[in-house]
């Protein structure tokens, strides 16, 4: 049976294969911008890798910019350090020259003057600005971080062991080089010299620091551990566990809790309560003894001071800031019990300038690769207490925060010395003051150095990974030319043969309209 087809059926068949064509054809002209995927409908699961794709690039490239930021902060800081480590070691070969007893007083002013333009150029270049932001200065980078005093201050004077002297005194050895071990310089009314060692409390005389604790090794004690301390030391600064126990005993709870909180001012009670405390965690057996002041008994409070080895850690911090600066407690002396009588004993001091560091000990971060953060590898910048460490004055033992400064003001200290002729104090101290100093920003230097490489090797590696993505991306997206050149001819032929194809056997009028 044959079927016979209307011409307005035929006619709208014609019509959609028409358009079809065309539409056809747009989306091939669509693709001459080198895209061939412009919607998620042209290819719904390529649409989406391609999505995939580009999210990962633009992620990509985000960590390369920080990457090269980072990189920039890094090699500048570097740049500065190597600076600074330079002049240092110019001082250190100094304070050795002038530490040569047969150097004239002039000779020793004319090494002064050059340290002290050494030293000018070490604190302008720790100021170092980046754009508006100093590099050194931790996360309060718009604050400028190192300034001196423009007059002389009253700073400690503290006793620099040597290697030999550290491994008796402080049963350390190899890392001599590159940490001071320091005592605090005391001295009688007759101007004798003594040392006080902040952790055991035992105060030692000149001599014996200086030589006479060879003896002991010359008979075979290699540690001042190996001997009862008390035989050989001059006095003892310790608080007695008399008087730990009184002086705690004798105050009510809210006095106890002020001092845990840090708004007591009483030093006395809060040298007996880290005195009655475990050496290892005195501040948890602090708060332990508050939270139950009530049920310790005596003999409980006994025992715990029986177990304290260590010197209480508030005494620097009681006469001296963390700059070694002394505070107005210091010009009373400290009462010791020495050569077995009370004695008042003073601070020595140096009139100097010092350097105050007004930055944090907070680090900046950059991420360098998706994942979890790693605050320690996204480390990029050094604050003033990675680059000049830490001494007696701001040491975990102090009970001070760390100052920022502490290698910059042993530093000036040294030049102070020199400036005064002294070469017997250069020799004994100044020299491993000006090599740990050195050492200290050569290990700071060594850190960054780690981190710049490691920063580095990231960008290397983000570089390829760019590459992947962006071929990754062309492979899926990217118009073939050629093959896009040869469809449009084929469908803009067939297109144009549709339509002369129409006009001859369509009606007239019906050509017309269309």
């Amino acid at each position: 049976m044959a079927v016979r087809m209307s011409s307005v059926h035929f006619l709208y068949n014609y019509k959609n294969a028409l358009n079809r064509t065309y539409q056809k054809q747009q989306g091939l002209f669509e693709q001459a911008d080198g895209s061939k995927i412009h919607r998620g409908s042209d290819n719904p699961v390529a649409y989406s890798n391609l999505m995939r794709y580009q999210f990962t690039q633009n992620e990509n490239e985000q960590y390369t910019e920080n990457v090269h930021t980072a990189n920039s902060w890094m090699k500048n800081s570097d740049s500065i350090i190597t600076n600074m480590a330079e002049n240092i070691a110019t001082i250190s070969v100094k304070a050795n020259q002038a530490a040569n007893t047969y150097l004239s007083e002039e000779d020793s002013k004319s090494i002064a003057k050059e340290m002290s333009a050494r030293l000018e150029e070490i604190i302008s270049s720790s100021n170092y600005q980046l754009g508006d932001r100093f590099l050194f200065a931790g996360q309060k980078d718009t604050t400028q971080p190192f300034t001196i005093s423009s007059g002389n201050a009253s700073r400690g004077l503290a006793k620099t062991l040597d290697a030999k002297q550290a491994e008796f005194f402080k049963g350390t050895r190899g890392n001599v080089n590159t940490e001071l071990y320091q005592m605090l310089t005391l001295q009688n009314d007759d101007g004798e010299t003594f040392y006080l060692d902040t952790q055991s409390g035992f105060i030692y005389s000149q001599d014996f620091v200086d030589d006479d604790y060879t003896d002991l090794i010359a008979e075979g004690h290699n540690y001042i551990t190996d001997v009862d301390a008390s035989e050989y030391a001059a006095g003892d600064a310790r608080m007695s566990e008399e008087t730990a126990l009184n002086t705690v005993k004798g105050v009510d709870d809210d006095a106890i809790y002020d001092v845990i909180n840090g708004t007591s001012s009483n030093n006395d009670l809060k040298r007996a309560l880290r005195r009655i405390g475990e050496s290892e965690d005195s501040d948890t057996y602090i708060t332990e003894l508050y939270d139950n002041f009530s049920e310790v008994s005596e003999d409980d409070i006994k025992s715990a001071v029986e177990k304290c080895a260590d010197f209480s850690s508030v005494m620097v911090s009681t006469y001296f800031d963390n700059r070694g600066v002394a505070k107005d407690a210091a010009a009373d002396g400290i009462t010791v019990t020495l050569n077995g009588e009370e004695t008042t004993l003073s601070f020595k001091t140096i009139a100097q300038r010092v350097v105050t560091y007004s930055g944090d000990d907070k680090y900046i971060s950059m991420v360098k690769l998706n994942g979890a953060t790693d605050t320690r590898s996204d480390v990029v910048n050094l604050t003033g207490q990675d680059i000049f460490g830490c001494d007696i004055f701001d040491d975990e033992n102090s009970g001070n925060d760390r100052s920022g400064t502490a290698m910059l003001n042993n530093i000036i200290t040294v030049y102070t010395k020199t400036d005064a002729c002294d070469a017997a104090w250069l020799s004994s101290d100044g020299v491993t003051l000006a090599d740990v100093a050195h050492a200290t920003l050569n290990i700071s230097q060594t850190t960054l150095g780690a981190r710049l490489q490691l920063y580095s090797n990231v960008e290397e590696m983000l570089d390829n990974q760019s590459v992947i993505i962006t071929g990754d991306i062309t492979d899926l997206d990217s118009t073939d030319v050629a093959d896009l050149a040869t469809k449009l001819m084929e469908l803009t032929t067939v297109y144009n043969l549709a339509l002369s194809l129409g006009g001859r056997v369509l009606p007239q009028s019906l050509a017309d309209y269309l």
